[in-house]
């Protein structure tokens, strides 16, 4: 149990690892399509390289999968952003299975038997064994809990443990194979020596000197046409720069779901009856537990560590009376001092967690410990925790009854005390001087919106859809008509929040699941009611070349300038195209020639790459930059005095490189997939 409470703390981790694995994994080879298409289409998660995905068997892996995560943080169930989480793992999984592995199978990349047997327990241990099973003081691989974990898989009766372990094991062995696929690639890679060369050049060398720009909007674009012609050829000769991922566009209308002034009226009445019965009360923090809205904090604090309106009442010249009714937004408060102690502010201990039962065992420790064993050395032989030194901490940040026991133990003292782990020995090593604390008892009582608020907010949102239900139009007519605030979102497939409402999974399903121009019926949203229409849709893929046309259009008509601004600044110095209407000037100032960026031109790349082209003295050509055409004059050329090696830079370019790899190569292989993802329309 010891073991599973370890790996319950470092799954998320392990969780990590897992994803950063799978988010690699993506696509070589050539798979066939399965059959079935009309059912299919109707339950299909999606395809890779024709290779459908059942919603059924995609549920029932992203099920595993939930078992396993359970397991490994020990709770019944996941948050709505692990759950997102998991099922991308799953995802990830049939895109390794059905692409990854194959190709590796063709390659001849394998992880064979006796090299799993050495991930676990060998030289080179896996890093997802060692996240689960590292100790915490040294970091390396903890052995004893790993074989005692190992070994107490056979005595799990749910099958949870064992699942969760066969799960580690596939995983390292999908780590360890995706290592060996990115070191054969990063052993391709390398900095030729021209782009060492140039290099070297640029971050030895600064240039002074200034510069002028036109910008493209001095010429109206009226005065550039641009033929659909054009448009379609540029679009035929750079359709790798027009792939888009899936998205919808909604506009939606939120009735908001607030309390009105007769609820805030109702719940200053009902917390004023509340605050007469809680400064009555014999046991202020009883009253609080079952009478507060929101779990009380039963926890001890000095005056420093107090609001100023809870110190008055703990320590200060308002000692003995209530703080409030008190309304912050939505939620009054109303508190009073439950109890005083004398507490340290930091304690230390060590101790040894036994099974709750083992109360003859724990008594002999403590025994043996205040006959002078040692306490460290006994947790090695029968502690079910890995961690006998807790150190120094506050006591409060421990739960209770431990908190209370060693705060009221004196350094030296050797007790016991159960709590919801077990039975712990503990021996006190630390305790700072008593301070006086307080107990703060608070009653919390949320105003929320009454059954006829709710009923009135439905009825605005059900004559709002049903004024606007048929179309596009209609929907339009009915903001016009009731002056209803219109919202517009671009929504991803992977989305969950739209533009701030949260779990708003339900606007991202329905929008993948209808077509353009079509209103949605009344959905609860984070509390609110929401009416939508979907005003557009894009499938992963190829954009459609109308969808594109005015980017494109105004790339080709800035290109015409180009040749227009070109052929008017060729020959003219920085001064003379500094003189024309419309003219941007700037100054360098030793700027380095592998600069990103300069406070004047900005980002301009094209401009501060062609410096190390111009000699002292000079004026360049005309330079197409991303606001304009430019002429630059360099008066002067320096050079730097802590100058870089052709080695050092060597090293640099490859070092760079092969950080970036994983994600050149996902992106490499993202674009030659064959993916078709609808997991939007289900979850």
């Amino acid at each position: 149990m010891a073991t599973l409470n370890t790996l319950r703390t470092r799954g998320a981790l392990f969780l990590s690892i897992v994803i950063g694995v799978a988010l690699i994994a993506f696509l070589l080879g050539d798979l066939t399509s399965a059959s079935s298409v009309f059912q299919r289409s109707r339950n299909r998660v999606g395809s890779i390289d024709g290779k459908s995905v059942d919603y059924f068997e995609f549920a029932a892996t992203n099920e595993n999968l939930n078992q396993v995560i359970q397991t490994m943080y020990g709770r019944s169930a996941v948050t709505a952003e692990q759950a997102d989480q998991i099922r991308e793992m799953a995802w990830q999984s049939y895109i390794r299975r059905y692409v990854y592995e194959p190709g590796f199978r063709r390659m001849g990349l394998s992880v064979g038997e006796a090299e799993q047997i050495d991930m676990v327990q060998g030289q080179f241990v896996s890093p997802v064994i060692t996240s689960l099973f590292s100790s915490p003081q040294t970091g390396q691989i903890d052995n004893a809990a790993l074989a005692q974990f190992v070994s107490s898989l056979e005595m799990d009766d749910t099958g949870r443990m064992p699942a969760m372990w066969e799960y580690a094991k596939s995983e390292m062995v999908n780590e360890r194979a995706m290592s060996k696929y990115l070191a054969l690639v990063q052993g391709g890679l390398f900095a030729n020596d021209l782009e060492v060369a140039r290099g070297v050049d640029a971050a030895n060398h600064t240039y002074s000197g200034s510069w002028a720009r036109i910008p493209f909007n001095s010429i109206a674009d009226s005065l550039v046409t641009v033929s659909s012609a054009e448009v379609r050829k540029y679009f035929a000769e750079h359709r790798d720069q027009f792939r888009q991922t899936a998205s919808r566009d909604v506009e939606y209308v939120v009735f908001a779901l607030d309390p009105s002034d007769a609820d805030y009226s109702e719940a200053a009445d009902h917390i004023q009856t509340v605050a007469g019965e809680f400064a009555a009360a014999a046991d202020p923090m009883q009253y609080a537990s079952l009478n507060s809205q929101e779990r009380t904090d039963e926890g001890f604090y000095s005056e420093s560590q107090l609001s100023p309106e809870l110190a008055a009442i703990a320590f200060g010249d308002r000692r003995g009376q209530m703080a409030g009714p008190t309304l912050n937004g939505n939620v009054y408060t109303v508190s009073r001092v439950a109890a005083e102690r004398m507490m340290p502010d930091s304690v230390g201990a060590r101790h040894i967690l036994l099974p709750a039962t083992s109360t003859r065992v724990a008594d002999s420790l403590v025994r043996a410990i205040r006959g002078g064993a040692s306490l460290v050395d006994l947790a090695i032989v029968y502690s079910l925790d890995d961690v006998a030194e807790i150190g120094v901490f506050p006591p409060q940040m421990m739960v209770e009854p431990f908190a209370t026991a060693i705060s009221e133990a004196r350094a030296g003292d050797v007790f016991t005390v159960e709590t919801q782990f077990g039975l712990h020995v503990v021996q006190s090593t630390y305790r700072s001087p008593l301070t006086r604390k307080a107990q703060i008892a608070t009653v919390t009582y949320n105003v929320e919106p009454s059954s006829a608020t709710e009923q009135a907010a439905y009825n605005l949102a059900r004559d709002f859809a049903t004024a606007a239900t048929g179309s596009r139009e209609k929907f339009d007519a009915a903001v016009s008509s009731t002056g209803a605030n219109r919202r517009v979102a671009t929504i991803g497939e992977s989305d969950r929040d739209v533009a701030g409402m949260t779990n708003s999974r339900e606007l991202v399903r329905w929008s993948f699941n209808t077509k353009p121009g079509t209103v949605s019926p009344i959905m609860e949203i984070d509390g609110d009611y929401v009416v939508a229409v979907l005003t557009g849709a894009k499938e992963a893929g190829e954009a459609d070349v109308r969808d594109v046309s005015v980017g494109i259009a105004s790339r080709i008509r800035n290109e015409k300038k180009t040749e227009q601004l070109t052929a008017q600044l060729s020959g003219k110095s920085v001064a003379e195209v500094a003189a024309m209407e419309s003219a941007v000037t700037g100054e360098l100032t030793d700027l380095a020639g592998n600069a990103f960026y300069e406070p004047s031109l900005g980002v301009e790349p094209a401009v501060i790459g062609a410096l190390e082209s111009i000699p002292a003295g000079t004026t360049s050509k005309p330079i197409k930059g991303f606001a304009g055409v430019y002429v630059v004059g360099v008066s002067s050329v320096g050079t730097v005095a802590d100058a870089i090696s052709a080695d050092s830079e060597r090293v640099r370019l490859e070092a760079t490189a092969e950080t970036s790899l994983s994600q050149r190569l996902t992106a490499a292989m993202n674009g030659q997939a064959k993916i078709e993802d609808n997991r939007a329309k289900f979850f």
